[in-house]
């Protein structure tokens, strides 16, 4: 490992845990200006070795796009975008792990956001199943918790999809391992239960707010609100500054999603990227 590797490194690190530490202990707000820094300081390095970053650029902007659409739809904050294309920058690929080679070669040559989003979203995925399936079990078998026609349709054509992926892969000359076939079960067991649940778990992250109190890229759950609100006054999901100032105009309580802190997890993904390389490498 090289000088500019360990920079890259000690940049990603560094500007990952500084935001982490903001959306932990600042309420979630992370500084505009540490997040513009840490692009900054991620693109500069690249002066040094650029070739590495313009190859995957292509990739890692569509990915970009896709994190931006998941913004406007209130999936993601904005900080978390910053973050992960900066680690991009910093780090465009992983050339040389720290603890271990992957088991064979990187063919697919995806930017390094690409597995530490997947990694993230794994591992966020886990913690939100065990906050909130023993309630959603309870309330399930107590009958609170009903199941329309378009979720039990939705899971049905998931599990169909999913029986269909894994008997291919197995089916593969690739073989896979016993492990990586259990770990694809277990995520479809983990879709299945964000499809179902869905309503469930959004339901309990909603805190009503008074007009004066809603903040800009606050996210509503606008299925809490009625449909004839929603359509008069053109309501999206994201709070904008256009929208903030009709929603404080109306005197009323709205529907403010509380999301959970998503960075924590993009920086424990981005230090199992750093010291291992890609986990999908170690499947085959």
């Amino acid at each position: 490992m090289n000088e500019i590797e360990i920079a890259r490194i000690l940049i990603a690190l560094g500007g990952t845990a500084a935001a982490t530490y903001y959306d932990v202990f600042n309420r979630k707000n992370v500084p505009e200006m540490l997040l513009y820094a840490f692009l900054a300081l991620a693109l500069v390095i690249n002066v040094l070795d650029y070739s590495t970053f313009v190859a995957r650029l292509p990739i890692a902007v569509l990915i970009v796009g896709f994190l931006y659409l998941m913004y406007r739809i209130g999936q993601l904050g904005g900080a978390d975008i910053f973050v992960l294309a900066a680690i991009y920058a910093a780090i465009p690929v992983i050339q040389t792990p720290l603890l271990m080679q992957p088991p064979i070669q990187d063919f697919f040559g995806l930017p390094s956001m690409f597995p530490i989003l997947s990694i993230s979203v794994f591992l966020f995925s886990i913690v939100m199943i065990l906050k909130h399936m023993p309630s959603a079990i309870n309330k399930t078998l107590k009958g609170k918790v009903k199941f329309n026609t378009s979720q039990i349709a939705q899971a049905m054509i998931l599990f169909v999809a999913y029986f269909f992926v894994v008997y291919l892969l197995l089916e593969s000359p690739l073989k896979l391992s016993l492990q990586t076939t259990v770990f694809i079960v277990f995520v479809m067991l983990l879709v299945l239960f964000f499809v179902l649940y869905k309503d469930f778990i959004t339901a309990g992250m909603i805190k009503w707010k008074a007009g004066r109190a809603v903040e800009m890229e606050d996210v509503i759950a606008l299925e809490a609100l009625d449909p004839k609100l929603v359509s008069k006054y053109r309501l999206n999901r994201l709070v904008d500054s256009k929208q903030l100032k009709a929603m404080m105009k109306l005197g009323r309580k709205w529907p403010v999603l509380d999301l959970p802190m998503f960075l924590p997890y993009v920086l424990i993904a981005l230090a199992i990227y750093i010291l291992i390389g890609d986990p999908l490498l170690y499947s085959f």
